[in-house]
């Protein structure tokens, strides 16, 4: 069934449109009207879409741990692929006004899916001639000691991506908890702020630029940083919360 672009275009509500991070305003969510209205033609549904978005993820992956500096930026591209399709589905869903009860569910799944794979990528991409250096920019200095240790990078993809999914699992577990008592949350600054350095956010962006100027193991360090303490923080506010009550 064919739905007009107007009422796609309207489907996205204020709460929803203030949410979206940089890259997902100015690149990603534009991209996706086209996209969502072609697949509504195609018949296609949200969850057919979502899909699509985890098997671009798991394709990309694959691209990241072959020697080809080619499939390598074609796995960034394919991660930039699912940024739109995240928001196509998003669109797909509240244009035809359908719910899925498990719609939630998958949506989250792939999210989950999308932040280890593109994470991975980036250290597999490591791997490749020149790219595994831990470099100072400009002094040109190489930290050789931290850059020799076996397997560094792929320890601190794992612990970027563990930070990640605990803190998100341990948010998401709190937030049921008090949904379930009758509490209402209201999203904070942190829901932004993980727009905006997220996989629709400057995620990829970042992977790019790793590549480009071979300082992937700086983009990793960076995000083992950021849901490290993320992961901290969320504990530390959610601990205070229920000592509190």
């Amino acid at each position: 069934m064919k739905y007009p672009m107007k009422s796609i275009l309207a489907s996205l509500p204020p709460e929803k449109r203030k949410s979206d991070g940089t890259i997902t305003t100015f690149i990603l969510r534009p991209l996706s009207w086209p996209a969502s209205w072609f697949f509504l033609a195609l018949g296609f549904t949200p969850n057919m879409v979502t899909a699509l978005s985890g098997l671009c993820c798991l394709v990309a992956l694959f691209f990241s741990f072959t020697p080809y500096m080619t499939l390598h930026i074609a796995a960034v591209v394919l991660f930039f692929v699912f940024g739109i399709l995240d928001c196509t589905d998003g669109n797909m869903a509240r244009t035809i006004g359908k719910k899925n009860i498990y719609g939630g569910w998958v949506d989250a799944a792939g999210g989950y899916f999308a932040y280890f794979a593109l994470i991975a990528s980036m250290a597999a991409s490591t791997n490749l001639p020149g790219q595994g250096k831990l470099v100072v920019p400009f002094l040109n200095t190489d930290l050789a000691a931290i850059s020799k240790i076996p397997g560094i990078w792929i320890w601190i993809a794992l612990l970027a991506v563990s930070a990640n999914l605990m803190m998100r699992l341990y948010h998401q577990a709190f937030k049921n908890a008090e949904l379930a008592a009758g509490i209402q949350q209201t999203p904070g600054k942190e829901k932004r702020f993980s727009e905006e350095i997220g996989i629709t956010g400057y995620m990829p962006v970042l992977y790019a630029a790793g590549l480009f100027f071979k300082q992937l193991p700086w983009v990793l360090i960076l995000y083992f940083a950021i849901y490290g303490l993320g992961f901290l923080a969320t504990f530390y506010k959610i601990a205070k919360k229920i000592a509190r009550r």
